[in-house]
């Protein structure tokens, strides 16, 4: 190995550049012409014509000199080995980035070495040819090896980007650090690329959620501000007819070599020439029934960059990853990079404020904790809904929202003590931060300085797609959590199968069900009720507490009573509110539901519902449990003066009717009775009631 080095260094010697001096005149003509030669050849080969093709003319000439000069540096009399070796990388790099494939090189320099013999060598005195010969070849050698080494480079860092972009989809369960996370490790690829991700807003307008590079932030802001059009997929369009467009409607990654001299993408051409755009990928990610759900476009400063069969590869490869890991998350609402961006500044600046939602016993009406609901202030001060911001959160500006809720429950909290409301304060936790040492750190510390106030910390685990950590680390996680003081609850139960799960892998204290399915009530009051006696029944089974969330008005709120869920929280209850509101509130609360004798429909259906699951089979006319039921639901009748009504024949039937009998009367008076609740509401809207 020494004898191989020294080898090399006698090649860059004083000596060598002594004899390299004289021919210095006939290579500078030589190597312009062999490189002409060369790329004309290599325009009559199946692997070089698409490569030439995607340049302009001004661009092959300039290539053309580009490797003239290089093949004058081989023959440098000053010139030594490290510059070679970094030269000849700087081209190789080039080289692996527009597709020249290595054994193409290996023939080039062949060629090269044999045309020197032919050409040079009989211009050199005789007594040096050799001398001279061997200096040359051993030069070619270097660059060679160098260029391959480029090769190997680049293949090594696309490996290790294939890698770090499976790590990445496999591990994010939040959209935003997903897509972000993908932008991050895809401008980190040799090949001067930038990218944008985008998805159809509800009007079908294509938005760009995100955007990677200084050339792709630029890219994005000409087409906001109508410098270029905005891609479109809308065929109708001109901005439909270019890559993205025909990416989204074929399904198929489509790839533009030439992207600066292709005819479709003349709207958006002066202005990619001048960010450097030379080739461009658009990759349609598609949900499992193949419809295109985003896209993912990526331009590069190289021509034929995506063509190569390194980079296709991937593209393909992430296509697929990707398609997936986006429709897992693809609930999440489209929101514009800018507002993105402007909702992110403000969370990190601590423009937020929290207001605080009441919840209650369903049994006795008492207070027993309110939850702390984070709203982001914008500009003028004006407060704008979780449902706006929190979508473009990712796991800093949760953790972020985390340590600011927790701050500010410590400050509330003795605003609740000095009216003796030792009550506890709930906040959302994400899931992302289960094993985070600092949410951990903080949520201790919240605790300690809340204590002296007699207020409890209480989270409320959000529902997600879990995130890859061992059960026995995030087990471990909320056990000490829960060991500290802190009690813990599932949020949303209900609203996936994965909250299921949850509850039987986790110790939770107490359980939320979701507000979506008994928001559902609107159009499905049935669907509504069932759900939520079927999960309190559930939950209890696990000896938990049931909180029910949505409770907007008196007729779910009956509902949850009668149906055994334990705390409600609503609109029906109270709205979120400043801290300092909240005693007052409370002074002036009250619960008068009685869950044996129902004032609504809803009530009264809860109640029909509940004796119907218990085993109306069972029940026969005149045992108790049908007795029950029997004088709450005539009670109903009676108060709301239906006696006469055709829901009370059909309830004087069904309880003296034996079960077949009963079976066939059941959805008729269910159907009366979500007819009179029609009415409830009708009335309510006409009087502006809840």
């Amino acid at each position: 190995m020494l004898t191989f080095s020294i080898a090399y260094e006698q090649a860059y010697s004083a000596e060598a550049a002594a004899r390299m001096q004289p021919i210095q005149g006939a290579i500078a003509e030589f190597a312009g012409q062999f490189s002409s030669r060369f790329f004309d050849s290599l325009l009559d080969t199946a692997e070089g014509a698409p490569i030439l093709h995607a340049l302009r003319a001004d661009e092959l000439a300039h290539l053309k000199a580009r490797e003239a000069h290089h093949l004058k540096l081989i023959f440098a009399p000053q010139l030594t080995l490290a510059q070679h070796q970094a030269a000849a990388q700087r081209v190789g790099l080039a080289h692996a980035l527009v597709g020249i494939e290595l054994q193409a090189l290996v023939e080039f320099f062949a060629l090269f070495v044999q045309e020197v013999r032919a050409e040079i060598m009989p211009l050199v005195a005789s007594e040096h040819r050799d001398k001279v010969l061997e200096i040359v070849e051993r030069r070619n050698y270097v660059d060679l090896q160098a260029q391959a080494a480029a090769y190997q480079r680049v293949d090594t860092e696309l490996a290790l980007a294939t890698a770090g972009l499976d790590e990445l989809i496999q591990q994010t369960a939040n959209f935003s650090d997903l897509i972000r996370g993908v932008m991050n490790q895809v401008g980190g690829i040799d090949g001067d690329v930038s990218a944008f991700f985008a998805r159809c807003d509800a009007s079908g307008e294509l938005q760009i959620e995100v955007s990677q590079g200084a050339a792709g932030h630029r890219y994005h802001e000409a087409m906001m501000t109508g410098l270029v059009p905005k891609i479109s997929i809308d065929p109708s369009r001109p901005a439909g007819q270019g890559p993205g467009g025909r990416a989204w409607r074929s399904g198929q990654i489509i790839v533009s070599d030439a992207w600066a001299i292709e005819a479709r993408n003349k709207p958006w051409q002066a202005l990619g020439k001048e960010l450097g755009f030379r080739s461009s990928a658009a990759l349609p990610l598609q949900d499992d029934s193949g419809k295109t759900i985003a896209l993912l476009s990526l331009y590069s400063a190289w021509p034929r960059f995506f063509s190569t069969l390194r980079i296709s590869t991937l593209l393909n490869h992430l296509q697929k990853v990707l398609s997936h890991a986006v429709e897992r998350l693809n609930a999440t609402p489209v929101i514009p990079f800018p507002l993105r961006q402007t909702y992110r500044a403000w969370i990190s600046q601590g423009r937020v404020t929290f207001l605080y939602q009441p919840i209650i016993d369903l049994r006795s009406g008492a207070l027993r904790k309110v939850e702390a609901l984070a709203r982001v202030l914008d500009d003028d001060g004006r407060i704008v809904p979780p449902d706006r911001f929190l979508p473009a959160c990712g796991n800093e500006e949760l953790f972020a929202l985390l340590e600011l809720g927790l701050a500010q429950a410590c400050a509330d909290s003795s605003v609740l003590a000095d009216e003796s409301l030792r009550v506890a304060i709930a906040l959302n936790f994400p899931p992302e931060c289960i094993g985070d040492p600092r949410c951990e750190r903080s949520i201790l510390h919240a605790l300690e300085r809340c204590r002296p106030s007699g207020v409890g910390i209480e989270l409320e685990l959000l529902e997600s797609h879990e995130v890859h950590d061992t059960d026995e680390n995030r087990n471990a996680f909320l056990q000490r959590l829960r060991d500290a003081g802190v009690r813990l609850a599932e949020d949303d139960l209900g609203s996936g199968h994965s909250s299921l799960l949850r509850l039987d892998k986790y110790a939770f204290d107490e359980v939320k069900v979701d507000q979506g399915l008994v928001r559902g009530a609107t159009q499905r009051p049935q669907r509504a009720l069932e759900f939520m006696l079927y999960l309190t029944r559930l939950v209890h089974a696990f000896d938990m507490r049931v909180t029910v969330e949505g409770l907007e008005h008196r007729g779910l709120i009956e509902g949850a009573v009668v149906l055994g869920a334990d705390l409600g929280q609503g609109y029906g209850i109270a709205r979120p509110m400043p801290i300092h509101e909240i005693p007052a509130w409370y002074r002036g609360f009250r619960h008068d539901v009685d869950p044996h004798r129902p004032k609504t429909a809803l009530g009264a259906l809860a109640t029909y519902l509940l004796w119907d699951m218990q085993g109306a089979a069972f029940h026969h006319p005149g045992t108790e449990g049908s007795a029950d039921a029997r004088r709450t639901m005539e009670a109903f009748i009676a108060e709301r003066g239906l006696e006469k009504s055709a829901l009370a024949k059909l309830l004087s039937e069904h309880f003296d009717a034996g079960a077949a009998v009963r079976s066939r009367i059941r959805p008729r008076v269910i159907t009366q009775l979500i007819e009179v609740w029609h009415e409830e509401m009708r009335a309510d809207i006409q009087t502006g009631a809840t």
